[in-house]
C-alpha cells in the first residue's frame, strides 16, 4: 500500500488520471491515498482505513495491466490482514486523538497499549498468526522504550510535579 501511494501520487500524468476516473466509475469520492509517514504515528492507521475503505478502487487500478501495477496488488488472503492490522491501530488512534498527550500520560498510555497488544495476541481464533507476530514485536519494542523512562530525569521531573499535589495539597 505505502509503495501504492507513492506511485499514484508520483506519476501525475499516467497513474494519478487514471485512479481518479477508477474512482470516479466507482462513484467513490476522488482522495489520493494517505501516505505512511514513519514520524506520525496515525499514518498508518489512516492509510489502512482508507484502503479498506477504497479496496474496490485498488484492486481496480492494481488490476490494470498498462499501468504496471500488479505487483502491488493484495490478494484474497491479504485484505483480512489489513482489516486486522486497522482495527488494531484504530484504538491507539482513538486514544491519543481525545485529548493532548503530555509527557506524564506516557507510562499510563503505554500500559493501556500494552493491554490492547496483550489481548489481542491471546485472541488466536480472531487473528492471523503474521498480526499476532507482528503484535509480539510490537511488544518487545514498546518494552524496550518503557525500561528507557526509568532513566529519563525529565520523566521522573514531570511524574513528580503531576502527582506531587495529590500527595501535598498546599502545592
Amino acid at each position: 500500500l505505502q509503495k501504492l501511494a507513492y506511485k499514484v501520487i508520483h506519476s501525475t500524468t499516467i497513474i494519478l488520471p487514471a485512479w481518479k476516473t477508477i474512482l470516479e466509475d466507482l462513484d467513490l469520492p476522488v482522495r489520493i491515498i494517505p501516505r505512511d509517514v514513519s514520524t506520525r504515528w496515525n499514518s498508518t492507521y489512516n492509510m489502512l482505513d482508507f484502503a479498506l475503505t477504497y479496496q474496490e478502487g485498488i484492486n481496480a487500478i492494481t488490476d490494470m495491466r498498462k499501468l504496471g501495477l500488479g505487483e502491488y496488488e493484495l490478494s484474497e488472503d491479504e485484505w483480512p490482514l489489513v482489516k486486522q492490522l486497522r482495527d488494531i491501530l484504530k484504538d491507539a488512534t482513538l486514544y491519543f486523538s481525545r485529548s493532548m498527550p503530555n509527557l506524564a500520560m506516557v507510562i499510563p498510555a503505554m500500559d493501556h497499549i500494552d493491554q490492547v497488544f496483550t489481548n489481542c495476541i491471546l485472541k488466536k481464533e480472531l487473528l492471523e498468526p503474521a498480526i499476532r507476530a507482528a503484535l509480539g514485536l510490537a511488544k518487545r519494542t514498546l518494552n524496550r522504550y518503557y525500561s528507557l523512562t526509568d532513566k529519563s530525569e525529565v520523566y521522573r521531573i514531570a511524574m513528580g510535579a503531576s502527582f506531587f499535589p495529590l500527595l501535598c495539597p498546599l502545592f
